[in-house]
């Protein structure tokens, strides 16, 4: 018997795209792309447009609250506990460029970050990156002891990112993830360099408080 000892545990879903004005949100989205390509009160390093922090101008993203909750609701649910738990929806992400090594994780007013979201609201395989995660277990960092083994093993196989110390997922628009709040990622530049549409993503963040 095979025991996941320390698992790190990612949920995938579709978010319908007609549940939402979605081509609204795009279209806002790469209209204020097109005139501001870098727009980041965040870091002084990654390179792209966002709301966070600042909503001025944004487009309207109240319509995405019934399908993100539906899919929040429906992870929730499988974690049992005595908690309370919230979520907001804290940045709209607007790039074809870098955006840095970052987590999610918080502490506030006895409210924890405990999971972070994506929605892949605008997204072309054949032009963007898919997010990429960085492997929490410290042994995959030694990389003269796993290199050999990484050559033998299937990497597309999410069984096997134990061995490596990044991995991304298989990701298509309309996808939404849902990850542990502690676990870095980020956003590498675009495949090419014509890349005619930004990738846009919807943030969320998902708060639990301890009873």
């Amino acid at each position: 018997m095979i025991y996941n000892m320390f698992p790190t545990q990612i949920y995938k879903c579709k978010i319908d795209p007609g549940s939402y004005e979605k081509e609204s949100i795009i279209q806002r989205c790469t209209e204020n792309y097109a005139k501001e390509p870098y727009k980041n009160s965040w870091d002084d390093k990654s390179d792209l447009h966002h709301y966070y922090a600042d909503w001025m101008e944004a487009p309207d993203i109240k319509s995405l609250g019934e399908p993100y909750g539906k899919a929040i609701n429906d992870f929730m649910r499988e974690i049992k506990g005595n908690f309370n738990y919230r979520w907001k929806t804290i940045n709209l992400a607007v790039n074809t460029k870098y955006m840095a090594y970052h987590d999610h994780y918080y502490r506030k007013d006895g409210w924890q970050g405990m999971f972070g979201t994506c929605h892949y609201i605008s997204y072309d395989p054949d032009q963007h990156r898919p997010t990429k995660f960085i492997n929490p277990l410290i042994f995959s960092q030694y990389n003269y002891n796993t290199q050999d083994i990484g050559r033998v093993l299937d990497k597309s196989d999410p069984s096997n990112s134990t061995w490596y110390p990044e991995i991304t997922m298989d990701i298509e628009e309309d996808d939404m993830i849902i990850f542990p709040s502690y676990l870095k990622h980020v956003v590498e530049n675009g495949i090419n360099k014509q890349i005619t549409v930004p990738r846009i993503l919807g943030v969320a963040n998902i708060e639990w408080k301890i009873n």
